[in-house]
């Protein structure tokens, strides 16, 4: 009875939704959003890299950022259990390695969970089993891919967020989605050092953006 329900759960989804792989875009053979053979490839490339104190899985470029956009921008919420497969042994290592004691997703502004449902840090954290803490975006900012400017980035997310957490002493990890031009980091990194000393601060990605690498 189980498997009858979970097979007519999803031929529904089939049905009702684009049933493409969201890195090559043929047909899915597996459940999830990227098929067996993307899966299996991606797998292969997703080791921990850094540049400095900034920790990354892929380059953000070309299929990598249609997985992150489809996860958050195209009711692929259940794209989290496949980025958290990838991603799960590195950023354990990480955490392990650092001796990380408190986790702090990147916030969203209240306008874009409303846009979205959810926000994607925090749901794959929760899909990894890793405990987070919340600081607050007070600001609602312009989407960063819209600004090429580094200058207009820094003044879009300045003052943006709230920290009210004692993280005096501590190893603290900020994670997000995508590291572009590292203006959101900064701002947070700001802010969380105003009022907490010797506090040091690392930064996990999914993906970063290739020039902010070779700068």
């Amino acid at each position: 009875m189980l498997k009858l329900r979970e097979v007519i759960r999803e031929s529904l989804r089939f049905l009702l939704f684009d049933n493409t792989c969201s890195y090559c875009h043929k047909k899915l053979d597996r459940e999830g959003y990227i098929c067996s053979k993307c899966l299996e490839k991606l797998k292969k490339e997703a080791f921990l890299k850094n540049k400095e104190n900034f920790y990354y899985i892929f380059i953000y470029e070309k299929a990598i950022r249609q997985i992150i956009s489809d996860y958050k921008l195209r009711n692929r919420k259940d794209l989290a259990r496949d980025i958290a497969f990838l991603i799960k042994k590195p950023i354990f290592q990480l955490i392990e390695r650092e001796k990380i004691d408190i986790i702090i997703p990147v916030p969203i502004s209240e306008e874009r969970k409303l846009e979205r449902g959810f926000n994607q840090m925090e749901n794959l954290l929760e899909c990894l089993g890793i405990k987070y803490k919340k600081i607050e975006r007070i600001k609602n900012t312009k989407h960063m891919y819209a600004l090429k400017d580094n200058e207009k980035r820094e003044k879009n997310v300045e003052k943006a967020f709230k920290n009210s957490l004692n993280l005096e002493n501590k190893n603290v990890l900020i994670v997000d989605d995508i590291v572009t031009s590292g203006a959101t980091i900064n701002s947070i990194s700001e802010e969380l050092r105003k009022d907490n000393e010797n506090i040091n601060i690392k930064v996990f990605s999914i993906a970063i953006a290739r020039h902010f690498i070779m700068e």
